[in-house]
């Protein structure tokens, strides 16, 4: 009885909230002279609402983050359109920061012995997972467009462009969401390692070979090839910001060692001042601030302190980063899209177990990792969204199409991959915390 009212107050709560947060947006005289305030007052609404939604989604034995989401997808633009679309924009720092807290954690949670007792498990999974989901994808969808109507794309050269990058967001995966469900749960072992080092090293491999096929496909448009000298500057980008990472770290454990006050909040600050300084020099935030906590983790002794301070104020950072991405996610409902979202959906999920299994038995896995560990990778934002504006960007007409089916693919996958991924870790014993 006591779980159904506190399940009744959580919902009579927002309800309120949502109706003082709508009596206000809604009133005259703040649109014609306040509008500078809205982001900020949404921003609290996002907080308050989702942290609640999160409680009640943890009542139904759900990740915290999948309530999260639902909140910001429900009250966002494309459902309720509580939240005006230029609010998300103006919040979009606000998500690159927590992005960049969340890549610094998974960095700490990598640790140099567990990567070397289960290196083979994890090089042979990552393996089979490029070789078969990105070639499966790619070559299922290559046929389905190139043989049926349901796109009706002008040329041969745009459907294999379109399949190419089909294959590549089919690779990429969301370490924010398998961070976010490892901390909720409190996960520790052989599992958690195995799936996260294998998350953080495809995501690596999916940069490469994301920039690779976009010099390709330009190149059939326009006639060239892929020079030796181009992929020599891709080369050098991940290795300088590989470098400016360890920079980071080497920076970040001094702070721990000889300053010593208020971690928690230097590295909320470390995390935006991350952000911009990549943005500025034109580097991968995310493989810079992975580098970082790994360098923290493994080449010094702060590594515990850091992880402490991040599971101090790690909550309204998750809240504000997923109930953002949820209220930026989109359903497209025609036809088309309807039936490639399901398509993919399910063909991308038989192949990620497929894979996974394929490459956990090469390896000799124990039998929770061939069985269970196919549930890490179903989720798959984060880096496969900002491919998705370079591919609208960089490709007029079917570039925007792209974009608006796989928004709807990765808002599926958004839902259902926390969950799947809470229900393998249970599997396997290593949540503390369900």
């Amino acid at each position: 009885m006591n779980k159904l009212f506190r399940l009744f107050l959580n919902a009579l709560n927002i309800v309120l909230i949502t109706l003082v947060y709508r009596l206000v947006i809604g009133a005259s005289f703040f649109n014609d002279q306040f509008v500078f305030i809205s982001p900020y007052l949404t921003l609290g609404f996002l907080i308050t609402a989702a942290y609640i939604a999160g409680s009640i989604a943890r009542h139904f034995g759900l990740p915290s983050l999948t309530g999260y989401l639902l909140a910001g997808l429900l009250f966002g633009p494309h459902l309720l359109g509580l939240i005006p679309q230029q609010d998300i924009q103006a919040l979009e720092l606000i998500n690159a920061l927590a992005l960049s807290f969340i890549a610094i954690t998974a960095g700490g949670e990598l640790r140099l012995a567990s990567l070397k007792n289960n290196f083979r498990s994890i090089i042979s999974i990552t393996l089979s997972h490029t070789l078969l989901i990105f070639n499966g994808i790619a070559l299922l969808f290559f046929c389905v467009l190139y043989y049926t109507p349901l796109l009706a794309l002008p040329d041969t050269v745009a459907v294999l462009s379109f399949s190419l990058l089909l294959g590549v967001i089919a690779l990429a995966n969301s370490p924010s969401t398998t961070i976010a469900v490892i901390t909720e749960c409190k996960s520790k072992g052989d599992f958690t390692d195995i799936v996260l080092s294998v998350t953080m090293l495809k995501d690596t491999i999916v940069l490469v070979l994301f920039s690779v096929i976009i010099a390709f496909i330009s190149g059939m448009y326009t006639g060239s090839t892929i020079s030796l000298p181009l992929l020599f500057e891709i080369m050098r980008h991940l290795v300088v910001s590989v470098v400016a990472g360890f920079v980071m770290g080497v920076l970040l454990i001094l702070f721990f060692k000889y300053i010593d006050r208020n971690i928690s909040i230097f590295v909320i600050i470390a995390s935006y001042l991350a952000h911009e300084f990549a943005h500025v020099v034109g580097l991968e935030h995310l493989l810079m601030c992975l580098i970082a906590g790994f360098t923290v983790q493994n080449l010094s002794r702060q590594g515990p302190r850091m992880i402490e301070a991040i599971e101090n104020s790690h909550l309204p950072i998750y809240v504000v980063f997923f109930s953002i991405a949820g209220a930026g996610l989109n359903f497209n409902y025609s036809q088309a899209s309807v039936i490639m979202v399901l398509l993919f959906v399910g063909a991308r999920t038989l192949i990620v177990f497929g894979s996974t299994y394929a490459g956990a038995a090469y390896a000799d896995a124990p039998a929770k990792i061939k069985k269970h560990s196919w549930t890490a990778y179903i989720a798959n934002a984060g880096l496969a969204l900002s491919m998705l504006i370079i591919i609208d960007e960089t490709f007029d007409g079917w570039g925007a199409v792209f974009k608006s089916i796989m928004l709807s693919v990765i808002a599926v996958n958004q839902i259902i991959g926390p969950i799947l991924f809470k229900f393998g870790l249970g599997k396997t014993g290593e949540a503390r915390k369900l």
